[in-house]
């Protein structure tokens, strides 16, 4: 009899299952996630999005819409949802590319905003701009504003070439069950044509970000610190995990081995991490990011940007003890800086601190006033322009799109 019922029970069972698997078979494919530039290379390109069940995955890519290219792709990725990736490979640099997504020969998106655009050759100068913000994925309904930043970068007359994330691109804790709703799908309309290039900050760090933040993104290197060039520009990524740097002794000597290989290559260095060091926000001075301010100094490094504090704030040029350089007294125009770096703080791309009134004139919030070019106390980001070795850079108010800082460097 218990033989009986157990023969049945199994036959129930397997009924279910067979039930379950031949639904999800019939079930008709949906687009879960928009598709969005991954790494964009000067002879290559790689665009992902997310569907509701594994398929046949390509893309139709071309200079014109009426002659395109068929490649197919691969599932990478089936956590949560099915992350699908095409690589397309042996590309023109700075050319405009269109894009069409197919999954089991289905087409899910595609039309005139759907582009890339291949990066220029390194060592050439052409004009090229990016915009960069920090704190982003905050949700409307907890007072979060990234859908309205995109709006405006998205509005922008010089549309940018790519966007560097300055840390906490996830709000509260950095998990991948929060991307879409949180960024990817408020960010949609830039991201499927303009690459995004973010480093960690601590709610990023808040979730694991081997199982989280390297599961959303495919960048350079291990992901927490990582370089890549555009033209004649170079950009280092840093990882600035609250308490210290992430494998901070392999870090510093990776930060240091790549400037010195990189110099004389390029006319531009950034460098991009989450945490300030000396500030006049309502944050504290982060003394392990201090501590490179040396190394920056001396290695030709431009301008530090940072995020954490959800406010803005462009300090006068740094040396390599956190000291003004008192010669450049024109904080609107600036020659080639010699021997130190322009720290900027942008941290309110999605998110701002309303219980906190932004004055370095306050001894509560600032002991050395002087060392602020300029703070503004609404949602931004920020963009660069550059051609050859020329710079132009804007803040710009999320909201209304007024630029609120403006400043040139001319080498």
């Amino acid at each position: 009899m218990i033989k009986k019922i157990s023969i049945a029970l199994l036959f129930i069972i397997s009924f279910a299952f067979y039930k379950i698997d031949t639904t999800d078979k019939t079930k008709p494919i949906k687009l879960e996630r928009e598709p969005y530039l991954q790494t964009i290379f000067a002879d290559s390109a790689t665009i992902s999005w997310k569907t509701n069940k594994v398929s046949k995955v390509s893309l139709k890519y071309g200079e014109n819409k009426e002659n395109m290219q068929l490649v197919t792709g691969k599932i990478i990725d089936q956590h949560l949802n099915v992350l699908n990736e095409v690589v397309v490979k042996n590309l023109k640099p700075s050319t405009k590319y269109y894009y069409e997504i197919y999954n089991n020969d289905t087409l899910m998106a595609g039309g005139d905003s759907y582009y890339f655009i291949s990066s220029a050759k390194e060592n050439t100068s052409p004009k090229f701009s990016f915009y960069a913000m920090g704190d982003i994925g905050q949700p409307r309904a907890k007072g979060g504003f990234p859908d309205i930043t995109a709006n405006q970068i998205n509005k922008l007359e010089n549309r940018p070439d790519f966007g560097i994330g300055l840390g906490d691109i996830v709000y509260p804790v950095g998990e991948s069950k929060k991307y879409d709703a949180y960024f990817y799908e408020p960010m949609a309309p830039i991201l499927r044509n303009i690459p995004f290039y973010p480093a960690l900050g601590n709610h990023d760090w808040y979730s694991d970000p081997d199982e989280n933040f390297k599961r959303e993104w495919k960048l350079p290197n291990n992901e927490h610190f990582y370089t890549f060039s555009y033209g004649n520009a170079l950009f280092i990524a840093l990882d600035s995990r609250e308490g210290g740097f992430y494998k901070f002794k392999k870090q510093r000597t990776w930060l240091k081995k790549t400037l010195k290989e990189n110099q004389g290559k390029f006319d531009w260095i950034f460098v991009y991490l989450h945490h300030n060091g000396k500030t006049c926000t309502y944050k504290k001075d982060y003394k392990h990011v201090m501590k490179l301010y040396e190394i920056f100094a001396t290695n030709n490094v431009d301008f530090i940007l940072n995020g954490h504090a959800h406010t803005y704030e462009r300090l006068r040029p740094y040396d390599k003890n956190g000291n003004i350089l008192t010669q450049y007294s024109d904080d609107l125009k600036y020659p080639e800086i010699s021997n130190g770096f322009i720290s900027i703080t942008a941290g309110a791309g999605g998110k701002l601190k309303t219980s906190w009134n932004p004055d370095p004139n306050n001894p509560e919030n600032c002991k050395t006033p002087s060392i602020v070019s300029k703070f503004y106390h609404k949602g931004h980001f920020t963009t660069f322009e550059i051609e050859g070795k020329k710079l132009i850079f804007k803040g710009i108010d999320s909201h209304s799109g007024e630029v609120f800082d403006t400043f040139t460097m001319e080498k």
